[in-house]
C-alpha cells in the first residue's frame, strides 16, 4: 500500500511527532490530540493510526524526539561534577525550549523510551564512575533533575522579564519595599549584593554536588 500523501508529502512518524511538538510548543501539551496533530497536518485522524497506536504513544515519541536532540556530551575526559553540569544544561535547554515536557515527564508512568533510557544511563554511568552505588546514583540524579524541573518552573513562571534571568534578583527586588524590620535575616539578604556575573543555576546546582560528594566520600 503507498504511502497517505498530505499537502507537504507523505505522513511519517517523524512527521506526526514533529507536527505534535510544535503544537505543543504553541499550546502546552494539553493541546495535542490525535485530531488536533491530523488538523494541522491537514489530513484526518485515522490516517495518523497508521504510524502512531495513539496520544499516549505519540507523547512519548514527543519526549524522544527531544531527549535525542539534546543528547548529552561525550563523557570521555570529563569528571562526575562536569557531567552533571552537562546533564543540567542539556535537560535546562530542553525544558525552557519545550515548557511542556514539565508535564509529559511528570506523571506516574513517565514516557520512557529508548533515548530517555540511554540518557539515564550516561548519568548513572558518571556517576558509578565516581564510586557512587547504585541506589546513590539514582537518588543524586533524581535530586539533580528535581532541581532543574523546579528552576525551570520558576523561570517559565512569567515573574521576570528574561526566563534566564537570576530569580533571586527578581526576589529582592518584590521584597525591596515590604518592611522588614521585623525580620532580620530576611533583610540582611535583601540587602546583600548580588556579584553581577553570578550564574544562578550552576551556583544551585553546586549545592547539591557539594552535598553529593560529602555524603559519598568522592572528590569535591
Amino acid at each position: 500500500m503507498s504511502p497517505r500523501i498530505g499537502p507537504s508529502g507523505p505522513l511519517s512518524r517523524i512527521r506526526i511527532t514533529t507536527a505534535a511538538i510544535e503544537l505543543a510548543d504553541r499550546e502546552g501539551l494539553d493541546a495535542v490530540s490525535m485530531r488536533r496533530v491530523a488538523d494541522q497536518l491537514r489530513t484526518g485522524p485515522a490516517s495518523l493510526y497508521r504510524h502512531i497506536a495513539g496520544r499516549e504513544e505519540l507523547v512519548t515519541a514527543m519526549v524522544e524526539h527531544v531527549t535525542g536532540e539534546y543528547a548529552y556530551p561525550d563523557a570521555s575526559g570529563m569528571d562526575w561534577r562536569d557531567c552533571m553540569h552537562a546533564l543540567a544544561k542539556q535537560d535546562w535547554a530542553a525544558l525552557l525550549a519545550h515548557p511542556w515536557l514539565l508535564t509529559a515527564t511528570a506523571t506516574t508512568t513517565p514516557p520512557f523510551g529508548t533515548a530517555s533510557l540511554a540518557a539515564m544511563e550516561w548519568a548513572l554511568t558518571a556517576l558509578r564512575r565516581a564510586g557512587l552505588s547504585p541506589a546513590e546514583s539514582g537518588r543524586a540524579v533524581m535530586t539533580i533533575n528535581n532541581y532543574v524541573q523546579g528552576a525551570a518552573r520558576v523561570a517559565l513562571g512569567g515573574q521576570f522579564d528574561d526566563v534566564e534571568g537570576d530569580p533571586g534578583v527578581g526576589w529582592r527586588r518584590r521584597l525591596g519595599d515590604v518592611d522588614l524590620s521585623g525580620f532580620p535575616e530576611l533583610q540582611r539578604l535583601v540587602s546583600a549584593s548580588v556579584p553581577a556575573d553570578r550564574d544562578w543555576f550552576a551556583d544551585g546546582l553546586d549545592v547539591i554536588l557539594d552535598g553529593i560528594a560529602r555524603r559519598g566520600g568522592l572528590e569535591p
